[in-house]
């Protein structure tokens, strides 16, 4: 009979220990290593994608209460540069503060039973669970992924309409000031740095038409005084010329305005057999310096203007002579 009341005497004192879970508070700490890690986010016990606690870099640590202290909990932890991409997860246990016991049965020999047994002593009261406060390891956070940088690369095509200005004549029968026109081919930031600047290529392929023989004040004079026969004359002086010229350009763009600036070389061919005074060629090649500003009206379309001083490296009798381009672009961004 003894044996009987030791057990359960031993399973009525150990049960609340076991049924009823001693609560804690567990503090966990983690470290900011990166200053450009700009939110965290963490959960207990689990990675559900819908239970994450999302805070500022700020943050750097966490208490959870009313966890049961006779198990180990776990943080989850991660950490992101934009707060959409996040890195995988870190953990860190709390280990548990207390250890259920395991319920004992004391065996002992049995006694001859007393004439008369005083009345059992009540089992003592459980005592009420105590809440404890366990602060965990800090937590070191795992690098979190580089949010990919969107490409600024872009092309764009362009109309180019434009004035020319021969400084030194290459033919003294030809106007000094001259019309043009032309497409533009441009490849911005095909190589990006910092988060403005890039190095691009443009391809301008232009038509010149010369006007031998006479000059644009002329005919406008005539023009003026009704002499329309001067119409006839501009177009039967006009000497057709075609130029492709590419430039290498470092592209500095912010917002919708984009400067160009940038070096290159041109070639130019002419149906005029007598294109070069002193020569008998009928083309020129030369370097230049070209700068260009647009302002993005759209998405896709833009407006803007660009300029070259230029100066020919041929080796003909007028070789070096220099000239001066201006244009109004309007573009279409792919």
């Amino acid at each position: 009979m003894k044996l009987k009341f030791t057990a359960l005497l031993a399973v009525l004192i150990l049960l609340p220990a076991i049924l009823f879970a001693v609560p804690v508070a567990v503090t966990w700490e983690w470290l900011l290593e990166d200053p450009e890690v700009t939110t965290f986010r963490f959960q207990i016990d689990s990675e559900d994608p819908e239970g994450w606690i999302t805070v500022d870099s700020t943050v750097t640590s966490y208490t959870e209460r009313g966890l049961d202290g006779t198990v180990d909990h776990i943080l989850f932890l991660q950490q992101s540069y934009d707060g959409i991409n996040f890195s995988e997860s870190t953990r860190s246990v709390a280990e548990a503060l207390v250890v259920a016991p395991e319920p004992q049965v004391v065996k002992e020999t049995a006694a001859p039973k007393p004439a008369a047994s005083a009345p059992a002593a009540p089992p003592p009261a459980a005592a009420a669970p105590v809440e404890e406060i366990k602060k965990a390891e800090p937590v070191a956070p795992p690098k979190a992924p580089k949010a990919p940088q969107p490409s600024r690369f872009y092309t764009k095509l362009g109309i180019n309409l434009g004035y020319n200005l021969q400084r030194t004549r290459f033919n003294t029968s030809y106007d000094r000031h001259n019309l043009w026109g032309g497409v533009a081919l441009e490849f911005h930031n095909i190589l990006s740095f910092a988060k403005v600047f890039g190095l691009g290529v443009d391809l301008d392929l232009d038509y010149t038409p010369y006007l031998k023989g006479t000059t644009y004040r002329t005919t406008l004079s005539k023009l003026v005084k009704m002499d329309f026969s001067a119409l006839s004359d501009f177009f039967t002086s006009l000497e057709h010329s075609f130029t492709v010229s590419p430039a290498m350009m470092l592209n500095v763009e912010g917002g919708r305005m984009a400067l160009g600036l940038g070096v290159g070389g041109f070639f130019t061919y002419s149906l005029d057999n007598t294109f070069i005074d002193g020569s008998t060629a009928a083309y020129r090649y030369g370097v230049f310096a070209k700068t260009a500003l647009s302002y993005r009206l759209t998405d896709h379309f833009t407006l803007g203007i660009s300029g070259k001083y230029g100066i020919d490296l041929d080796k003909f009798a007028s070789g070096g002579h220099q000239f001066v381009d201006a244009a109004l672009v309007l573009g279409y961004i792919f």
